[in-house]
C-alpha cells in the first residue's frame, strides 16, 4: 500500500495485510556469483512484454466496451484527490533483470508466519542474487522488488525484501510469477491454498503488471494497461484481474465506497491528446490510458501510476518522462469528467485467510 504526493517524495502507509516469503535455512553453500554476473541486462530485451497476448493487461479496450452503471459515482473520489502522479524513484517497483540459472539459491524467512505465495514454499530455495537489494537503501526505494528472468519468463516478486547481518533473507511477502501466463490468479477462495493467489500487493496482481518502462516511452507506444493506486479504494471487495481485496485499516470497518481492487478505468478515447501541452512522453502515457486504460492494484495516499525503477540504469528516465509530467492536464476535475469505469463484473469478497 503506497502513498505518493504530486510534488513531493512519496510516503508509505503500511497496513496489517501482509504475507511472507518462504521459510528455511539460508543457502550457505550457494555459489558466490554476484548479481553483476547473474544480470542479463539492465533493461528487458527489446520488444519483450510480460504476460500472454490474451492477458487483460495486453488486451485493448474494445470500442463497444460496457461502461459501469455507477461510473460517475465511482469516480467521485478522484475529484477529491491530486493531479495524476507517476511514482518513479520511490514507492514504485524496483526491477532487476537477471539470469536465474547463475544466481545462488537461498531460502527467505517469512516476516509473518505461514504467509507465503506460490513458488516460495517453506524451505524451498529460490534464485536470489547476492545484491538483490541495495545496501542502505531507504524502504521507500525498494519496498517492492521484482527479480525478473526474461529468458524463462518468470519473476520473483517481494515486498520488504531484506537481509540481516548473518546473510539471512526475509520478506513481508514473496511469490513466483509466470510471466508467460495471463498474470491473473484464481480468486483466493478457490485456490488450493488462499495465499497461492496472493502477492506483495493487496490486489494479488503481479508487480510487473502495468509498469511504465523507459523503452516504451522512447519507442512512442505502450502496448498494455497501466497500474494505478489512489487514496480511497473500496476494501473487502475485488474484481478480476485482482485475486484478493484490500483489507480494512486496523480497527476500522471496510470502506464500502470507491473502486475495488482490479477495477479498470479508461480515458475517453475521443479526447484530443495531441493538441495538449503535455510532454511527448506524457502523451505516450495518455494514449495508453485511452487504448488500454489503467487497473487499480494498490492503495496510495494519492492518485498515481508506477514506472519501472532500475538501479542498474539510474538515468533511464532523464529527458524521457518525469513524475509530474501528467499533472498539467490530469487534474482531479479532468479525471472525474473524462475517465469512465468499465463494467466491474463479478464482485468477490474478502482477503486470504492463512492456513
Amino acid at each position: 500500500m503506497l502513498k505518493s504526493c504530486p510534488t513531493t517524495i512519496a510516503i508509505i502507509t503500511i497496513f496489517a495485510l501482509a504475507g511472507c516469503a518462504q521459510t528455511g535455512n539460508n543457502g550457505a553453500g550457494s555459489t558466490a556469483r554476484t548479481i553483476q554476473q547473474a544480470i542479463v541486462t539492465s533493461t528487458a530485451p527489446q520488444g519483450w512484454r510480460p504476460f500472454s497476448e490474451d492477458s487483460p493487461w495486453n488486451t485493448k479496450i474494445p470500442e463497444e466496451a460496457i461502461i459501469d452503471h455507477n461510473s460517475d459515482v465511482l469516480l467521485e473520489d478522484l475529484s477529491s484527490g491530486n493531479p495524476l502522479y507517476i511514482n518513479m524513484n520511490e514507492w514504485t517497483v524496483t526491477v532487476r533483470y537477471f539470469d536465474s540459472s547463475l544466481a545462488p539459491k537461498h531460502s527467505v524467512r517469512p516476516i509473518f508466519p505461514n504467509r507465503y505465495g506460490p513458488g516460495v514454499e517453506p524451505n524451498k530455495r529460490v534464485p536470489l542474487p547476492e545484491d538483490a537489494i541495495t545496501p542502505g537503501a531507504p524502504q521507500a526505494e525498494e519496498f517492492y522488488i521484482s527479480l525478473v528472468d526474461p529468458k524463462l519468463n518468470k519473476s520473483w516478486d517481494y515486498r520488504q525484501l531484506a537481509r540481516n547481518e548473518r546473510g539471512e533473507w526475509s520478506a513481508g511477502f514473496g511469490a513466483e510469477v509466470d510471466l508467460a501466463g495471463t498474470g491473473v490468479a484464481p480468486p483466493w477462495m478457490v485456490a488450493a491454498r488462499p495465499d497461492a493467489s496472493a502477492g506483495p500487493r493487496p490486489s494479488g496482481i503481479p508487480l510487473m503488471a502495468g509498469l511504465i518502462r523507459a523503452e516504451e516511452i522512447k519507442a512512442g507506444k505502450i502496448d498494455h494497461a497501466l497500474a494505478f493506486a489512489y487514496n480511497s479504494p473500496r476494501s473487502g471487495i475485488f474484481v478480476s484481474p485482482a485475486s484478493t481485496a484490500l483489507d480494512a485499516r486496523p480497527g476500522q470497518e471496510n470502506n464500502v465506497f470507491g473502486l475495488p481492487m482490479g477495477a479498470r478505468i479508461q480515458l475517453d478515447p475521443q479526447y484530443d491528446i495531441e493538441n495538449t501541452l503535455l510532454s511527448p512522453g506524457a502523451k505516450v502515457v495518455a494514449r495508453a490510458l485511452q487504448d488500454y486504460g489503467m487497473i487499480l492494484v494498490d492503495y496510495a495516499g494519492s492518485t498515481t501510476l508506477f514506472a519501472e525503477k532500475s538501479p542498474e540504469n539510474a538515468d533511464q528516465w532523464s529527458g524521457v518522462l518525469g513524475p509530474s509530467d501528467l499533472q498539467l492536464l490530469f487534474t482531479p476535475e479532468f479525471m472525474a469528467a473524462n475517465f469512465r469505469v468499465l463494467e466491474l463484473g463479478n464482485k468477490m469478497p474478502g482477503v486470504p485467510v492463512p492456513q
